[in-house]
């Protein structure tokens, strides 16, 4: 084993030994930082003897073993945990964990919930750090909301009522104090829906922009009907003062007929020439002004002319403005990977497991060597950490062992890991294989696939998932998606489908004959992964963009095997390089594009890199953008500029 992967595998232990050992002194009282520097042992890798030797997990000058002190305190409570410290009456400080900082209350759910647990979370999947693997027995892939260990804390406080402190970035990253109220998500995207402390204002702060894990706090606080109500309704759109607008545009009959499925309340009137009008009321101008601008070239506003006149000024600006040299732009290219939380969902899937895993069945899950498995799951089994200064093993809450069928080739042998909770003290619950993240996810991911399916076991599983965190949670559904159960029925019974469908960037409408394979949820949106066999290539389709399904037959063909497995994903995977330089104000529309880096720069605005396969795509997110964002990439420096002038020709 090479030496860099022996000092990963010292520093899981060594975070893996501190966050068990310091959940253990809630139980049995808070260690101070001398005796865990003093006395915790971990074993020592490489091994250069026969076995490894026990050597302190902190070793080095005072100064030396602090600052890794201080930073793996730091890495725990990334994850959501909550170490709090005691001053003892001689003066020196005790840590201690509360399990119940992370871990969410233990839930137990039947065989057919647990059955559509996986069924929803492979429909709204959080990648490769959320619950999926804990469940389902192949690796998480693409899809869904972003994962964030943010949840963790917040969804605590909201049980709890308790306020919350977190840095956030809005046109500036400044503290903020909050009073928790609902966690909504609209289109993919998730806020939490908080009172500002000590006012009666109501915000709504996007996970997303985030800056620091959230605090909670001692202060309680107390919330009246009213006050709930306004959250309840709070939007990403609010004003204080809405100001309804009524927009009419005009367009073709197949844009008119999208609008229409798309906006429920819209009135649509055929005109001369062909042409149609609809007429949408939208809560505020801002919501007006980002409807035409997803419309591009599709619709010609017609009124009102406030709306023509600030339409007109900004497609003046788009992708306009100074930029800097591309070369003098850095980004980080790799992240150090996540130990910790790595072992902890292992060792979660093994707590939900009730007969344990195999080292196979937790490679596949994982997508890990089995190698790498084995020396992961090996160290929780063996782990003993200040033994001479405790009762040992038995007192330390890893509780796993090792079932092997073949001892003599234990190296090679395809071992069960089992959790084992037979020595915990009685009356005790038995670990939560959640944290209170997971059950976040798990609500969401329940919620989205009640849209097509209707069984009740979806609906009890939530009940049991609500019962148990008391949390408020919002989902805004894409209510467009007529056509999702006939795609899923599709899908369940291998049908072929010829469907009539509008691109992205397209008023007309093509028909296509598919077969869809899989269905998947992403920022808000429901797309089909399916075999079209007018292109005769695999392709992915948006739901809400299917106008009619024209006939259903049966697949009778094999067709050749889609080679892209992370396939919701692929714009962030594939395609040109791009960088573009956006104001902060105007970063939520560049957040959710798959694979974005960030990097914060010297006047405030902030450079984000992306993959594009097309190049109509960047034309109309540049539109979108307008005055907030400028292409630094040479290739794309005029991005959008014919397409704004087209519109503006029309106005």
């Amino acid at each position: 084993m090479s030496a860099i992967r022996g000092g990963i595998e010292q520093s899981r232990e060594r975070l893996v030994a501190l966050v068990l050992l310091l959940q253990r002194a809630w139980q049995y009282g808070p260690l101070t930082q001398e005796e865990i520097l003093r006395d915790l042992k971990i074993d020592e890798y490489p091994v250069s003897a026969k076995g490894p030797r026990k050597i302190r997990a902190y070793e080095g000058s005072d100064g030396t073993v602090r600052q890794k002190f201080e930073r793996d305190k730091a890495r725990i409570r990334d994850l959501g945990f909550e170490i709090e410290t005691v001053n003892h009456d001689d003066g020196s400080v005790g840590y201690k964990i509360d399990p119940a900082s992370g871990y969410a209350p233990p839930l137990y759910f039947t065989a057919e919930e647990e059955r559509v647990v996986k069924l929803a979370l492979a429909f709204c999947g959080f990648g490769k750090s959320g619950a999926f693997s804990v469940f389902n027995e192949v690796p998480a892939t693409d899809g869904g909301l972003e994962s964030s260990n943010y949840y963790t804390p917040v969804l605590r406080a909201l049980k709890l009522g308790r306020s919350l402190a977190f840095d956030y970035f809005s046109a500036t990253n400044r503290p903020r104090l909050v009073d928790p109220l609902v966690v909504d998500v609209f289109y993919g995207t998730a806020y939490l829906v908080a009172r500002v402390k000590d006012t009666n204002e109501i915000k709504g702060y996007r996970f997303t922009r985030m800056t620091t894990m959230p605090t909670v706090l001692s202060d309680s606080f107390a919330v009246d009907d009213a006050t709930m109500a306004i959250a309840r309704a709070w939007r990403p759109e609010y004003a204080k003062s809405p100001r309804p607008v009524d927009v009419v545009v005009s367009t073709n009959e197949n844009y008119a007929d999208l609008l229409v499925r798309q906006f429920p309340e819209a009135l649509a009137a055929r005109k001369s020439g062909g042409k149609f009008e609809v007429g949408i009321t939208f809560e505020s101008p801002r919501t007006a002004m980002r409807f035409v601008l997803d419309g591009a070239d599709r619709v010609r506003l017609q009124s009102p002319k406030s709306l023509k006149n600030e339409l007109a000024a900004w497609l003046k600006e788009v992708n306009r403005g100074q930029v800097p040299d591309e070369g003098t732009l850095t980004f980080e290219t790799s992240f150090p990977s996540d130990v910790l939380g790595q072992t902890l969902r292992l060792l979660h899937a093994v707590y939900q497991s009730e007969d344990g895993l195999r080292v196979s069945e937790l490679a596949q899950r994982f997508a890990l060597s089995l190698e790498h498995v084995r020396l992961i799951m090996d160290r929780l089994v063996s782990l003993e950490p200040m033994a001479e200064a405790t009762d040992g093993t038995n007192t330390f809450p890893a509780h796993v062992i090792k079932e092997c069928d073949d001892w003599d080739n234990e190296a090679t042998d395809d071992s069960t890991y089992r959790a084992d909770f037979s020595d915990l003290p009685e009356g005790a619950d038995d670990p939560s294989p959640f944290m209170w993240r997971d059950l976040f996810e798990l609500n969401i991911a329940l919620r989205e696939a009640s849209r097509i399916y209707t069984d009740p076991a979806i609906y009890s599983a939530i009940e049991k998932i609500e019962g148990a965190t008391s949390t408020s949670v919002q989902v805004e559904m894409v209510s467009n998606e007529v056509l999702l159960a006939q795609v899923e029925s599709a899908v369940e019974g291998h049908s072929q489908i010829k469907i009539e469908y509008t691109s992205g960037v397209s008023g007309e409408s093509h028909v296509r004959t598919i077969e869809p394979r899989e269905v998947k949820v992403l920022n808000g949106h429901t797309y089909v992964r399916a075999y079209c066999t007018t292109r005769e290539s695999w392709r992915t389709f948006r739901v809400d963009r299917i106008n009619a399904v024209l006939a259903i037959s049966p697949a009778s063909e094999r067709r050749p095997v889609d080679t892209v497995s992370n396939w919701l994903t692929q714009v962030g995977e594939e395609g040109e390089e791009i960088v573009v330089i956006v104001e902060p104000w105007n970063r939520w529309l560049f957040e959710p594009l798959p694979g974005a880096q960030w990097l914060s720069l010297s006047d405030g605005r902030h450079a984000v890199k992306f993959r594009v396969s097309e190049r109509t795509f960047v034309d109309h997110l540049m539109l979108r953008a307008g005055p907030g964002a400028v292409v630094v990439t040479a290739n794309y420096a005029k991005a959008g500029h014919d397409l704004a002038r087209r519109i503006a020709a029309q106005l």
